[in-house]
Order: structure tokens, then C-alpha cells, then sequence
């Protein structure tokens, strides 16, 4: 994944501990479906950037375990940037200054060409 925020450790097993821990969380839960008959969904929310689903997600083996999974839809731009651009660009517009594939519709379908199933993800939108 991505450092993030200063002073995050990232590892290189980070990638295959949050698949662990969706497993872990799905096993707990369904168990206590069984027990009082409910369903409980296990959801997660993913980086729109195809380098850091790359770096951060085994996207078929969680699939599998997730209800539906989130897909950040907006801050595709920003302040950190010289250049003004769409915060939540669908596609990229003609004469697109900066990352020209930074947008809502190649964050979809990388995660779909990495093995997500289209029924299971949910674009997140500013408002």
C-alpha cells in the first residue's frame, strides 16, 4: 500500500495481512450469523490508484469474502496540485493538464480487470 500519513510503517506482507484479516472478520461474523440468524456484511473501502490496488490488495481473494467494496471516486485531484483539474473526474477530458488516466471510470475498471466482480463495486462520490 501507501505510506500515507507520516510516520505509517508499510510492510511488504501488508498486502496478504489485509486479505488474513477479511478472512478473519468474515469467519467471526458468519459464525455469529449462524448463532442468531442474521448477515453481516463485511465491506472495505479501496484506493482508486491501480498501483496501490496493485501494491495493496489481492482483489480475486478478497472479492470472495466481501459483500462490496467502496472504490474512492474523488480526490483524483487537489490544493497539492499547480494545476486546477476535476476533483471526481468520470473520464478524462480532452486536453487533460496532468494524470490523464486518474479517473473515476479507470479506477472501476482496474479493480475489475484485477478479478472483482462489477456486482460487488460501489463508486464513492463526493458531495
Amino acid at each position: 500500500g501507501s505510506e500515507g500519513e507520516e510516520g505509517n510503517i508499510v510492510r511488504p506482507e501488508d498486502k496478504q495481512n489485509f486479505t488474513l484479516a477479511i478472512a478473519e472478520f468474515r469467519r467471526q461474523l458468519d459464525e455469529l450469523g449462524r448463532r442468531n440468524h442474521k448477515h453481516y456484511s463485511v465491506t472495505a473501502f479501496l484506493a482508486a490508484d491501480p498501483a496501490q490496488q496493485d501494491n495493496g490488495y489481492e482483489v480475486p481473494k478478497i472479492f470472495k469474502l466481501l459483500d462490496f467494496a467502496t472504490v474512492q471516486g474523488y480526490d483524483m485531484h487537489g490544493t497539492w496540485e499547480t494545476v486546477t483539474n476535476h476533483q471526481s473526474a468520470l473520464f478524462a477530458p480532452k486536453g487533460e493538464p496532468m494524470q490523464p488516466d486518474f479517473t473515476v471510470d479507470r479506477a472501476v475498471q482496474a479493480l475489475l480487470d484485477r478479478g472483482a466482480p462489477r456486482s460487488k463495486v460501489v463508486v464513492g462520490a463526493p458531495f
